[in-house]
């Protein structure tokens, strides 16, 4: 056997298929087998293997071991010259292994090796080739020196930022996301250090073969795509506290005390200095738009109250008084900001029609309470009508130069949804298109674009050899590739050659139900999937349930009088309003009699979604596609129905409040 194939899995079905598949186009003329470990997925990818790839051998896990423990199960059995650790969210070119087998085997020296990555949007990720880990490179990478001086030697030694990517290198550490070691060199360094559960393992493993007279390479004459790189992860505070403390591990088993001690020290600092301005930066996110309406409209209004002031209204003294300055106008313009916000207009996808929602709201309310003032407080209601057209206009104009500065047009709608073109043979197209049709809101399919070597008659819009015309031409922010009929290879070329940092890039695999890509770079470990996407995996529509199970508890305070002839349970729901109201439960949720791992996360539940369906309710099939329903069609006013239903029901008390 020439190369043994090692995949640890967890909960990532589709992208292990894609992955599956990659790897059998890889096998060419090789002896090659396939090892999945699967560390108890809740999302039937046992199932998909056996169904799908019964030639692949398949370790089923009752429980996570990890990523460590779980290779090295797969190792123990492997029976090839060469092992290959894969990660399950990687698509490898068709020359992957050959090309890598032919290094190592004309390179008796090299104990491991290490390829080309790219992410889900073809730019290279850094963590392809990495430098030893020292205290002073660690310190280096984490006061963001390595950033600033990215050539220097010094500086850059984490990455080795300061070598080509296009060219082979001897290097100290390999990803674990694709390393190929030969199988006489793990017998003698060891196998992974189960003490990683999760990151740093492959570092370790990488230093003991170095340790042991052997050589590491990163070798970049075939490249592959890791969707979820470390670039993906890194404003991720939990990611940030993990990786480090994995580091620390490192430093304490290779270095010596002292240099341990101090590392062990940095690593500290840097978790709270990096999880500090992880928190700033998403706040700074959140709330530079608000800053920005926030001072164009205080510029704007003053102007206009200077003007009104000295042209059209006597004010005694000359000006309005300080406090109408310093107070009102500030009031004012928060007023107009929170409509916008009420309305829904700082969030993505920003819409003019709640901004211009929002200023008219804000200006309502602000005439309201401007009616309610004394006398000597109303200083002009003409300078309030004129500031809300001013709030208008400036708020609209400012969303319409960010739209333009990002999107190059001033097309607001376009930006909501996504505009994608297909590349692959028309039956493929076409199967492309049904799948989409499940999401006419968010796609507008622009056309096909038929492969390089595809000569068939049909309505194209141009050849994948033109794909980085036609993308500026057509203004496509999203490309599906059909695996079925482009190479892996030349995906990877197409995105490299294209080279448009808005564009995403997918691919279909041959026969499979799913649109896979990575859409996101600071969401970690998940992977786009069009047909079974939840929707409370959106941040939005998880605001929503929060905000509905608010409104819920303020609800259930006027029907206070209505459960004190309750008493019996009213302990029970005083308890239940309590955790809702904090955030440790939500009304209603997923039936927790089954596994619940593979839906997206939400707090446990005091009313279940089948609650109305079947209080005894046993089949465990049917108890989680109501959950998978729940998730994936989540819309607030279900939440809203079921807890309705059940408050009017004669067995409204025996019902589950946990």
């Amino acid at each position: 056997m020439d190369v043994s194939v090692i995949i640890v899995n967890y909960n990532v079905k589709a992208l292990l298929e894609q992955t599956l598949l990659s790897v059998y186009n890889a096998v060419q003329h090789l002896k090659v087998e396939i090892i999945v470990v699967d560390n108890q997925s809740a999302d039937e990818s046992c199932e998909m293997v056996r169904g799908k790839f019964p030639h692949v051998i398949l370790i089923a896990n009752t429980e996570n071991h990890g990523f460590s423990k779980a290779n090295n199960q797969g190792i123990k059995i492997a029976t090839g010259r060469y092992i290959l650790l894969l990660n399950p969210d990687t698509v490898i070119s068709e020359d992957t292994l050959t090309k890598t087998v032919d290094f190592l085997d004309r390179t008796p020296r090299a104990g491991a090796l290490g390829v080309r990555m790219i992410d889900g949007r073809g730019d290279f990720l850094p963590e392809s080739k990495r430098g030893l880990p020292t205290p002073s490179v660690a310190f280096y990478k984490m006061s963001g020196l390595a950033r600033l001086f990215p050539k220097s030697r010094t500086f850059g030694a984490y990455h080795l930022s300061y070598l080509s990517e296009h060219e082979t290198h001897k290097v100290d550490i390999l990803s674990g996301a694709f390393m190929i070691i030969r199988k006489e060199v793990l017998d003698k360094v060891g196998l992974l250090d189960e003490s990683f559960f999760m990151y740093g393992e492959d570092i370790d493993l990488s230093y003991r073969i170095i340790k042991a007279g052997y050589e590491n390479y990163y070798f970049p004459e075939t490249t592959i795509i890791h969707y979820k790189g470390e670039s993906t992860k890194k404003h991720s505070i939990n990611y940030v506290k993990i990786f480090y403390l994995a580091m620390a591990k490192f430093a304490k088993k290779h270095f010596s005390k002292q240099q341990g001690w101090w590392f062990t020290v940095c690593i500290n600092i840097a978790i709270y200095v990096r999880a500090a301005t992880a928190l700033m930066v998403r706040l700074f996110n959140a709330l530079k738009l608000f800053f920005l309406d926030f001072a164009m409209i205080m510029v704007g209004y003053y102007g206009l109250m200077r003007y009104w002031e000295i042209y059209n209204k006597y004010v005694v003294g000359g000006f309005y008084p300080r406090e109408y300055i310093m107070y009102h106008v500030p009031v004012y313009t928060l007023v107009w900001l929170s409509g916008i916000w009420v309305s829904g207009g700082y969030r993505h996808p920003f819409k003019l029609s709640k901004t211009v929602r929002g200023i008219v709201i804000g200006s309502l309310a602000i005439l309201a309470i401007y009616a309610l003032l004394p006398e000597n407080m109303r200083f002009s209601r003409a300078l309030i009508l004129l500031g809300s057209v001013w709030a208008l206009l400036i708020t609209v104009f400012i969303r319409l130069v960010l739209h333009f500065i990002k999107y190059k047009h001033l097309d607001t709608s376009s930006s909501q949804i996504s505009q994608v073109l297909v590349v692959g043979s028309i039956e493929e197209c076409f199967r492309v298109k049904n799948i989409l049709l499940n999401y006419p809101l968010r796609f507008r399919l622009l056309g096909f674009i038929k492969p390089a070597n595809n000569t068939s008659k049909a309505d194209w819009l141009g050849s994948s050899e033109n794909l980085p015309l036609l993308i500026e031409i057509y203004k496509a922010n999203e490309i599906i590739f059909c695996a079925r009929d482009i190479s892996s290879t030349e995906i990877m070329q197409l995105m490299g050659k294209a080279n448009f940092s808005k564009v995403k890039y997918k691919i279909m695999p041959e026969k499979g139900a799913y649109i896979i890509g990575s859409n996101s770079k600071n969401t970690t470990g998940e992977f786009y999937s069009v047909d079974i996407t939840p929707a409370l995996s959106n941040q939005q529509n998880k605001n929503k349930k929060r905000m509905i199970d608010l409104v819920i508890c303020c609800l259930f305070i006027l029907l206070f009088p209505f459960l004190l002839f309750r008493l019996s349970f009213l302990k029970q729901v005083l308890n239940n309003w309590l955790q809702c109201l904090r955030g440790q439960k939500t009304w209603v949720g997923y039936n927790t009699q089954v596994d619940c791992r593979g839906l997206p996360k939400i707090p446990p539940a005091v009313f279940f979604v089948d609650q109305n369906i079947n209080s005894h309710l046993k089949d465990a099939q049917l108890i989680y596609n109501l959950n998978f329903i729940y998730a994936t069609n989540y819309q607030w006013q279900n939440d809203i129905n079921i807890i309705v239903k059940a408050f009017f029901s004669n067995n409204f008390a025996s019902l589950k409040l946990k």
